[in-house]
This record gives structure tokens, C-alpha cells and sequence, in this order.
């Protein structure tokens, strides 16, 4: 019975010496966790210039507006298209624009003088009172409001250790710029 314990013993201590094959191991250990991490990585930056492109958009669409003192719903509706290829190489489908037409009265109160939204409806009533940031509330001025609503489609791995996932992220981008052209922009059939 020694002899089969002190043959065993030599084998158990000849294999601990053994280093053939430790980096095959190391590397089925670390290669899931480096995947993981710069597939995250890719999705994140993706992400990011998703959002870069949708500022780009709506600041876009802004300057285009303000460019002329008088618009209707076609060349608004023209500004859809403009938001889409702007968006490329990335998916734009299901892109939301709104654009507002905003006077700001002597005492600072800004009111929607028209608004347009790419179903070719009203987002906001004439009249209507309109938050602005502070420093862009100057009495007696006019504003054109472009906001950009898009939800991107993010792969997330390993949310429940095992699954692919995809989560939306609602991203939205908003750009007031003044008219470039006389004292305001009109919308004839807003």
C-alpha cells in the first residue's frame, strides 16, 4: 500500500511542476472578460456619436430655419429629411422633430408664436408660455426652437450573466438660435 501512496505522491508532484498549458487556461479565463469589456467600449462610443450626430441635427435644422423670415409646413417638413442625413451612416428612423417659433415680450415672457412637429401637427399652442434658459430670455426678441428626439438601440451583454440584451436610449437634443433675417421668423400654415 506505501508503494501505491509514494507512486501516487510523485505523479501529484510532478504535475504541480508541469507548466504546459497555463497560458491556454489563463486565456479561457480572461478572453470572456476582454470581450465583454470592448464590446461595452464600441457600444458606449457608438452611443456617443449617436448623440454628436443628433446635436449636429438639431442645430442644423435651426440654422436652416432661421435663414428666412417666412416658412410654411412644407419646408418643415423638408427639415425632417435634413435631420436624417445629417444622422448618417447611423439608423434615423423614428426621428422626432419639433420646431417652435418663439417671442419673448418686453418684460421676458417667451410665448410660442407657431410650432410644427414632423406629423404635421401643433406640439404647442399659440400663445402658450415657453421655458427658456436665462441667458437666452432677452426681452423683445425672437427664437427659433429645434428640438430632436431619437431612441437608440444599445446592446448591453451579460445583464443577467447569460442573455444579450438590447435597452433603448432616449436621447433628445434641443438648439435655440435667433432669426438671421429681419425681427422674426413667420410660418404661413402653422
Amino acid at each position: 500500500m506505501t508503494g501505491l501512496l509514494i507512486g501516487l505522491k510523485r505523479r501529484i508532484r510532478k504535475l504541480r511542476g508541469d507548466r504546459d498549458g497555463v497560458g491556454a487556461v489563463e486565456f479561457a479565463l480572461i478572453a470572456p472578460v476582454l470581450i465583454i469589456l470592448y464590446m461595452g467600449s464600441l457600444e458606449v462610443s457608438v452611443a456617443m456619436s449617436v448623440n454628436k450626430k443628433l446635436a449636429r441635427a438639431a442645430s442644423t435644422v435651426a440654422d436652416l430655419v432661421t435663414q428666412d423670415e417666412t416658412v410654411n409646413k412644407a419646408f418643415l417638413q423638408s427639415m425632417l429629411n435634413v435631420s436624417q442625413s445629417v444622422m448618417t451612416p447611423f439608423r434615423s428612423d423614428g426621428i422626432k422633430v419639433k420646431i417652435t417659433g418663439i417671442t419673448i415680450d418686453g418684460a421676458g415672457l417667451a410665448k410660442a408664436t407657431w410650432s410644427w412637429q414632423q406629423d404635421n401637427t401643433r406640439p404647442y399652442t399659440v400663445g402658450s408660455t415657453q421655458s427658456l434658459p436665462s441667458d437666452l430670455a432677452i426681452p423683445n426678441t425672437f427664437l427659433v426652437r429645434t428640438e430632436i428626439e431619437f431612441d437608440h438601440d444599445l446592446l448591453m451583454v451579460m445583464p443577467g450573466i447569460q442573455d444579450i440584451d438590447i435597452r433603448k436610449i432616449q436621447m433628445r437634443k434641443t438648439y435655440h438660435l435667433r432669426q438671421r433675417v429681419g425681427s422674426s421668423v413667420t410660418c404661413t400654415d402653422c
